[in-house]
């Protein structure tokens, strides 16, 4: 697989469970968190923890939710640019849509209150809404 164009779709199918992204924005975040801490602190091996933490968790996500293997033998730059881009369409509200086109239609679950008929509050909107963007 030479082109990241080719790489995306696959890596969306990888990443098609709720659990397996939700893994991959913590270890995203854990590992861009302790490259930061390492520049503020000068400490180099904080760096290599981070990194090695992050694609532990990530690796784990795809055994423990999906029982998958990760792609990070198919390609491990396409791998990691693919897993910032997921997490930035993720950020900014676009996830869904990539998903959708590349993967296929996915079913949410829906708000069990509003299903109930009870008026939902900003509460219950804010999680729906959080809900659809992972």
């Amino acid at each position: 697989m030479t082109s990241f164009k080719d790489f995306w779709p696959l890596y969306l199918h990888a990443h098609r469970h709720r659990g397996t992204r939700i893994g991959h924005y913590a270890a995203t975040s854990i590992a861009l968190t302790t490259v930061a801490a390492s520049i503020v602190l000068q400490a180099i091996w904080l760096t290599v923890f981070g990194i090695v933490l992050g694609y532990t968790i990530a690796l784990a996500a795809h055994r423990l939710v999906d029982g998958s293997k990760s792609l990070v033998t198919v390609n491990p730059v396409w791998g990691a640019v693919a897993d910032f881009k997921m997490c930035w369409l993720a950020l900014t509200g676009g996830l869904a849509a990539e998903l959708a086109r590349h993967v296929g239609p996915m079913i949410e679950n829906q708000d069990s209150m509003s299903s109930r008929g009870y008026r939902t509050t900003r509460r219950d909107r804010w999680i729906s809404a959080a809900r659809r963007c992972c």
